[in-house]
């Protein structure tokens, strides 16, 4: 049986499988993650008439957590480790994102089935720590993803247009 934090962790992908299939994208997991790399985002073509890049991609960092809330400023904490910050605030070839995705507290309540329906609890947000500061002082580093900040097949296929027109996300 895989431990908790697996599970976690295959539901994140499931979530960004999901999200991205309605999208009509792709998703494919590096065979080797040894640069902080869960899963690759890809599109096939021209996005927009100004694209000036074919075929984007946008690499995804996964996290999941049951503890997640938003603070006053409409914004959710979460602790990074020092190797997972350092990775995703450098400038790389291609956009990466920090997704995590949020459930409910009981881990019943995670994903729900019935023959009409198959629901994954709760949603994903993401953010971009493109450019952010060093943090070689702190080991685990917290970060803020703004709740307007969800994954939906919306917000995904508008990031993508942005990486294909190669803008920051």
């Amino acid at each position: 049986m895989l431990t908790r934090n697996l599970v976690e962790s295959e539901l994140s992908l499931a979530y960004l499988h999901a999200v991205a299939a309605k999208a009509s994208f792709s998703v494919t997991v590096p065979h080797v993650d040894s640069d902080g790399v869960d899963a690759i985002v890809a599109a096939k073509g021209y996005l927009s008439p100004d694209s000036s890049s074919y075929s984007p991609r946008i690499e995804v960092q996964l996290k999941a957590s049951f503890n997640v809330a938003a603070n006053d400023e409409g914004k959710i904490p979460f602790v990074l480790s020092g190797k997972n910050y350092e990775e995703l605030r450098l400038k790389t070839m291609v956009p990466r994102l920090l997704v995590l995705l949020a459930l409910p507290p009981d881990s019943s309540q995670w994903l729900i089935h019935d023959p009409e329906r198959l629901i994954l609890q709760k949603c994903a947000y993401f953010l971009n720590l493109k450019g952010l500061p060093a943090r070689p002082d702190v080991e685990s580093p917290t970060v803020y993803l703004p709740i307007v900040n969800m994954l939906t097949p919306v917000s995904l296929i508008e990031l993508m247009i942005r990486a294909s027109k190669l803008e920051d996300l």
